[in-house]
């Protein structure tokens, strides 16, 4: 099956002003976000096809990645956020369109944490190297509030073990709380324009 982040990895870009890279090392990239509702919005990628992060969480290169870019990241754009959804299968609808492992992150003025307490789902505090036992295999969606005084080392943040498949979950709440529901679609709604800008950003701060 065709993947847009192994093209990536392999040096095919679908989005020529998106898609490479602005930070990456042996076995992680980070690249702006297609449908990005708010500059700035970014992806961490394992360069191994997979489907979840749930293996990954602890890797010290997962680590060294995310704690050069969330520094720059607070500094320019202030509070973050990120968000994981954890597919088990190919062609799952929790991967939101794509069969490959991503972790979001957002920058967004408050937490989320109220909002998931108020879903109606049910949402368990756990550190985010216990995800792969917790979920077995189960879809799952993860949320963490990142403090920008820390580095990711294994932050405590909530998870909800999915009974069924849900698509775009994250998205479809952060749509209703910047007042763009009508956008939230991000196969109609790219927002290329956020997303080269955010790549320009991040070119400038980490050259």
């Amino acid at each position: 099956m065709k993947c847009r982040f192994c093209d990536i990895v392999n040096g095919n870009y679908k989005y020529q002003d998106v898609d490479k890279p602005f930070s990456e090392n042996d076995d992680f990239f980070a690249i702006a976000s297609i449908g990005s509702m708010v500059e700035g919005w970014s992806l961490i990628i394992p360069k191994k096809h997979q489907l979840s992060m749930r293996n990954v969480y602890s890797h010290k290169n997962f680590k060294k990645i995310i704690n050069e870019i969330l520094p720059l990241m607070s500094d320019e754009y202030g509070n973050i956020i990120s968000f994981e959804h954890g597919s088990n299968e190919e062609g799952s609808i929790t991967a939101c369109g794509t069969d490959h492992a991503h972790l979001h992150l957002v920058p967004y003025k408050s937490s989320l944490v109220n909002d998931l307490k108020e879903s109606g789902l049910k949402w368990e505090q756990c550190l985010s190297s216990e995800i792969k036992n917790k979920t077995a295999n189960q879809e799952y969606l993860f949320y963490s509030d990142i403090n920008s005084t820390t580095n990711w080392e294994d932050p405590v943040g909530y998870l909800h073990i999915l009974e069924h498949p849900i698509s775009q979950y994250f998205r479809h709440l952060l749509a209703k709380k910047i007042d763009k529901v009508e956008e939230s679609d991000y196969k109609i709604f790219p927002f290329l324009e956020n997303a080269v800008q955010t790549r320009l950003t991040f070119n400038r701060l980490i050259a």
